[in-house]
């Protein structure tokens, strides 16, 4: 790690930019253009996708809250009421 470090110290800023500028090619970004309807469907299915997983996660929470809430129902009767 040392023998690496000591070698990143060796460059020089400006060759490391070089280097970088002339290998990489393109520096824009290009992104793929859809239509107005194609873009509604994505929305669309994003959307739907998001209330599923919302509603899954709302059962889940339910579930465990239900898991652990009554185990301690139980407990707490036993402990306060029946003597």
């Amino acid at each position: 790690m040392r023998e690496n470090r000591a070698l990143l110290k060796k460059r020089k800023f400006k060759d490391i930019k070089e280097l970088l500028l002339e290998t990489s090619g393109k520096t824009e970004v290009e992104f793929k253009q859809t239509s107005a309807t194609e873009l509604a469907q994505i929305k669309s299915e994003i959307r739907r996708k998001a209330h599923r997983k919302a509603q899954r996660e709302i059962v889940i929470y339910g579930l465990c809250a239900i898991i652990l809430l009554v185990p301690f129902g139980f407990l707490f009767i036993y402990l306060f009421f029946i003597d």
